[in-house]
């Protein structure tokens, strides 16, 4: 009789041990304090010849990254999940993640798309409308290597896969430095011009070399975007305003422990 009711206790441990540990990491509800890690990419490329490690990472430390994510438990969202979580606290994965890349680099479709495809991931990539299919001159005229952009059948094959594309302007400006008309020109000429392009709403838009101030956060409002995206480093958290969210910027330089430490960290600079 002893040996039953040990038996019929340790069974009653284990099922309570079981309930408590699928409900002790619960999905992020409306009122919690959970932070969430936006990653801001550039080039995944092995060629030095397209550029420094500030913004490129090579392929090996892209998949150790995407590896990491995944062994830790992350899921991939989009912009689309993070608005309705902040807007209208509609609850997200235990741990969401959102993968951005920057300028729309051709590397991204060869080398870091099948990685993100390999472990479950999806991205949001932020396109210069007038240089798809181009390369970036912005960069080029300051005397840094060219780079292929990524072409419109490529942006269509991606779109397919559930990918996200978002406005990074029509020729990369700093938009501070603009009047208001060119300003607008950039803002809201982009978003027209893809959506056009790719028959699709362009929602999101992701400020050149991070600037912006009021009347930049004024014209994206006024254009008809969802949320904007700035460099500014940090998490996105319950309160913070949708028109300059945070990011955290990975480069080439970072090995697994920066990664982990900029992943868990709000606002650490490297």
């Amino acid at each position: 009789m002893g040996k039953r009711f040990l038996g019929v206790g340790l069974l009653l441990v284990i099922i309570g041990g079981i309930c408590f540990n699928s409900t002790s990491q619960p999905a992020i509800a409306p009122g919690e304090s959970s932070s969430i890690p936006i990653l801001m990419y550039h080039k995944v490329s092995p060629d030095p010849r397209a550029g420094g490690l500030g913004l490129r990472v090579p392929p090996r430390n892209f998949e150790i990254q995407m590896k990491l994510l995944s062994n830790l438990g992350y899921q991939s969202v989009n912009l689309d999940d993070v608005v309705a979580y902040l807007r209208d606290g509609r609850p997200l994965p235990d741990k969401p993640v959102v993968i951005t890349f920057d300028d729309g680099y051709r590397d991204n479709f060869y080398w870091a798309r099948p990685i993100l495809q390999k472990y479950g991931f999806r991205a949001t990539i932020f396109l210069v409308s007038d240089q798809i299919g181009k390369t970036n001159a912005w960069d080029e005229s300051r005397g840094f290597p060219r780079n292929s952009l990524l072409r419109e059948e490529e942006i269509r094959t991606m779109l397919g896969e559930g990918f996200q594309f978002g406005s990074h302007s029509k020729t990369h400006l700093r938009l501070t430095g603009l009047e208001e008309s060119k300003a607008r020109e950039q803002i809201t000429g982009s978003r027209g011009a893809l959506e056009t392009t790719l028959g699709i709403p362009v929602n999101y838009f992701c400020y050149p070399y991070g600037k912006y101030n009021k009347a930049v956060v004024n014209i994206v409002r006024e254009s008809g975007y969802t949320a904007a995206l700035t460099t500014a480093q940090g998490q996105v958290r319950k309160g913070d305003n949708i028109f300059a969210l945070k990011r955290i910027r990975i480069t080439g330089k970072y090995n697994k422990g920066d990664f982990l430490r900029l992943l868990n960290d709000t606002g650490e600079k490297l």
